[in-house]
């Protein structure tokens, strides 16, 4: 029998055809692609965490992380699923029971609309009732932004965890503050000046001091590359310099520090009532300069659950509070600084910082969380000695609702004083 051959020729269009074919497992490799699944999101997106060893501080677990849409989303049932390791991460919170995690992917993902990293954190907010301070925090930060004006903060949204098929409760997915974050370039080492990222890590980070006590190096890596000159200049600086140097305009603290995003930074945690977040508890960013331009440090913020009338264990905070640090208050001596922040004030006070705006805020969060947060307290209800009160999601909404609005009112009178 005569069989007729079937030839695939160079450049023909079924010759095209194969070669994608074959290749499409090579190109979906490291892209996010939503599949079904039989788990279940509910109001909120879904995260199943699966370790393959117990999850610990200091090491990196394997795990497989599956993110599921909800229901009533245009993709719901729809699941994105990607190889990780995942560590504990944090500081004090680490003693909760309810643990924050540090999940790293086998490659960069955009998840739930943000921006595509590998890196990503789960927040338990676990001392935080209302589930939100860390959002509204860093929502109202970035909505200070302007053209040529950035203000950087981490990205994030609800999500409900589930850790080897345990529901853990309501999260926020995280964006880490890092280079991607800050738009930094790759590290060169043959750069006279590099980028650079400190976190202040406690309180001896308050501009007291000379040095860099009180800071951990994020950017460059430590181990690489230690570098601090940066951070010691600045600070020797406003510990050094005499009331005419610091504000002098060629070489005074405008020329190292972003004024601007100075003052944005200090009306946030005034706004928010971050006790926690005067004297450590941010970031002090540098970009690479640019051609012929002088870098100047910026501020990024961090850690907003104790915001709102709460402080950082969740005890209650009066309205009729005023935050700052050394360096602050070396910039409120200067007459035109002042000036400069009251008009700041002024001008936020009509939209970003109005009680409306920030009202508003905590009401659409709440009603994207909707019955979310009666299964996380559920969840947790055996932790709950743990709290130094017995307020519920609810209560604790309108408890911030009423604080923001006596708070404003009082920074209003304050801040009229111009002192």
């Amino acid at each position: 029998m005569n069989r007729r051959r079937f030839v695939i020729l160079p450049g023909s269009a079924w010759f095209k055809a194969v070669i994608v074919l074959a290749l499409l497992p090579w190109l979906a490799w490291g892209q996010p692609v939503s599949r079904p699944t039989t788990r279940r999101a509910l109001e909120l997106p879904a995260i199943f965490l699966d370790a393959k060893e117990a999850i610990a501080a200091d090491k990196k677990s394997p795990c497989t992380m599956q993110v599921v849409m909800p229901k009533g989303s245009k993709d719901a049932g729809e699941a994105v699923t990607r190889e990780a390791v995942v560590r504990i991460r944090g500081a004090s919170s680490q003693g909760f029971p309810k643990k924050s995690y540090a999940v790293s992917l086998d490659a960069p993902a955009d998840l739930l609309g943000m921006k595509s990293r590998a890196h990503w954190i789960l927040n338990a907010a676990y001392i935080d009732r209302s589930l939100m301070r860390h959002k509204l925090g860093y929502d109202l930060f970035r909505s200070l932004a302007a053209t040529g004006r950035p203000r950087y903060a981490a990205a994030s949204r609800f999500v409900e965890v589930h850790l080897n098929g345990e529901y853990q409760g309501v999260y926020l997915l995280m964006e880490h503050v890092d280079a991607h974050l800050l738009g930094f370039g790759p590290w060169v080492k043959e750069d006279a000046i590099h980028a650079c990222l400190y976190k202040a890590v406690d309180h001896d980070a308050g501009f007291v001091q000379g040095g860099h006590a009180g800071f951990a190096q994020h950017l460059p890596d430590p181990l690489a590359t230690p570098y601090w000159q940066p951070l010691d200049a600045l600070n020797e600086f406003i510990q050094s310099a005499t009331p005419p140097q610091f504000v002098a305009e060629e070489n005074g603290i405008a020329a190292k520090l972003d004024l601007d995003n100075a003052i944005d930074f200090h009306l946030l945690v005034l706004v928010t009532g971050n006790a926690d977040g005067i004297t450590k508890n941010f970031y002090l960013a540098r970009a690479r300069p640019e051609e012929g331009a002088t870098p100047r440090f910026a501020f990024v913020p961090w850690d907003y659950d104790g915001t709102f009338g709460r402080n950082w264990d969740a005890t209650p905070l009066p309205p009729d509070l005023w935050l700052s640090n050394h360096l602050f208050e070396r910039l409120m001596e200067s007459p035109a600084y002042r000036e400069r922040f009251v008009a700041r004030w002024r001008q936020l006070r009509e939209k970003e910082f109005s009680v409306q705006t920030i009202q508003g805020m905590i009401d659409a969060n709440a009603r994207e969380l909707r019955a979310a947060p009666g299964r996380n307290a559920k969840r947790w209800a055996a932790a709950a000695g743990s709290y130094p009160d017995r307020v519920g999601f609810e209560e604790d909404v309108a408890q911030m609702k009423t604080w923001i609005a006596v708070h404003l009112a009082w920074l209003d009178k304050r801040i009229a004083k111009g002192k």
